[in-house]
């Protein structure tokens, strides 16, 4: 479970840069949370035509994660956190995680 949080993780922290279509984690998503990841990409690539400075730090270089973290809730919900950097930058994300069906799905994605 751990590697699939790290997986999303990056892959949410590529999406948001723009790497990475969102519509790429409709599996792995709940539609609130994709909805939520889609207006942050959009704020920031607005953001990031007018800060070339910034996007040259933070859109070009690879996610490194650097730690993950966990923790069971309940029976049908996890808490994850992964810890990466971008350069030199270093990027938090928690990740929420509920059994739907008969897969894990993120409900709530925060990056920061």
């Amino acid at each position: 479970m751990a590697m699939a949080a790290c997986r999303i993780a990056c892959n949410c922290a590529d999406a948001i840069r723009g790497k990475l279509s969102v519509d790429r984690l409709q599996r792995a998503l709940t539609a609130p949370c994709l909805e939520r990841l889609q207006t942050m990409q959009y704020l920031l690539d607005i953001h990031m035509v007018t800060h070339p400075d910034i996007k040259a730090k933070f859109c070009y270089l690879p996610t490194v994660p650097n730690l993950i973290d966990g923790m069971i809730t309940n029976d049908k919900t996890m808490e994850m956190t992964v810890l990466m950097t971008i350069g030199r930058e270093n990027l938090r994300v928690n990740l929420k995680m509920r059994y739907i069906g008969s897969r894990w799905m993120c409900v709530f994605a925060d990056l920061g």
